[in-house]
């Protein structure tokens, strides 16, 4: 798939064009960057700032999501000698912030979006517009696919890992534009998400941004029910039956199994002492 030929438009809300441009460090950009990119998530659709839907594909976002939230506090604790406070950067409406707390678990949360902002707040859970408001540390902080919507990805690392521990852990979950589903659908591909992703990331990229940013690789876990998601929608997007995108989940994850290209995956990273 030769990027620099294809436009992305976006097939969730305004149906605007866009382009994909490689920045210094390899990593995908969305052009042109929209002046006010709050106006793009302020649609219904938009899934993780509106849990409250009950569409077939927010019944499977919900099932699967919260599915993950038991995978991610497995991934915490057995990759760490002590977890006892989190801290949710891009949590949106807060509820893995809520899920971690009924484990036990101090667990606080930055969401700069409004809407996903108050509603997150109304659930009596401590959630934070900006970085620079958080006073103290975290054991571990989490970015479920956030890190792709950031302004500017290394200033927001740099800022996180100020008030991450010493050996703190860091877990970063992004689409992957190397695998087989992003292949297939081309332009379509759902998680372009164009223009609330700004970034793209492909394995290397993240293996990268770990080394420039003094970070231990522990483990690379595969995302696999991602790839179902995400190949569903992307039906929707060519006008076919979104249940058609099962077979090409399924199509994609066996092919991940020898290549390791998962349609996402969720990075285990440590800060170095």
């Amino acid at each position: 798939m030769d990027i620099s030929k294809i436009k992305i438009r976006d097939e969730a809300f305004t149906k605007e064009h866009f382009i994909l441009k490689p920045d210094e460090n390899g990593v995908l950009e969305t052009m042109p960057k929209p002046q006010n990119l709050s106006k793009y998530y302020n649609f219904g659709g938009y899934i993780s700032h509106h849990s409250e839907q009950k569409t077939l594909l927010h019944s499977i976002y919900n099932a699967v999501k919260n599915q993950m939230f038991k995978t991610k506090l497995k991934c915490l604790i057995n990759h760490s000698e002590k977890i006892e406070s989190v801290l949710d950067f891009g949590c949106g409406t807060g509820e893995f912030i809520t899920y971690l707390q009924k484990k036990g678990i101090k667990a606080e949360g930055v969401e700069p979006t409004s809407v996903a902002f108050q509603k997150a707040i109304e659930k009596d859970i401590k959630v934070y517009k900006d970085i620079s408001e958080i006073q103290g540390n975290y054991d571990a902080i989490t970015l479920f696919h956030v890190l792709e919507h950031v302004k500017n990805y290394e200033e927001t690392l740099n800022q996180l890992l100020t008030k991450l521990n010493s050996r703190g852990l860091l877990l970063i979950a992004v689409p992957n534009y190397n695998s087989d589903d992003a292949k297939y659908y081309k332009e379509k591909w759902a998680a372009w998400d164009v223009p609330r992703h700004l970034w793209h990331f492909s394995r290397d990229n993240i293996k990268d941004l770990a080394d420039r940013h003094n970070l231990e690789l522990v483990k690379i876990r595969p995302m696999p029910f991602d790839a179902f998601y995400i190949s569903m929608v992307s039906e929707t997007y060519k006008g076919n039956s979104k249940l058609k995108g099962l077979w090409r989940g399924l199509v994609s994850n066996m092919k991940a199994i020898q290549t390791k290209e998962f349609s996402s995956n969720l990075f285990i990273l440590q800060k170095k002492a």
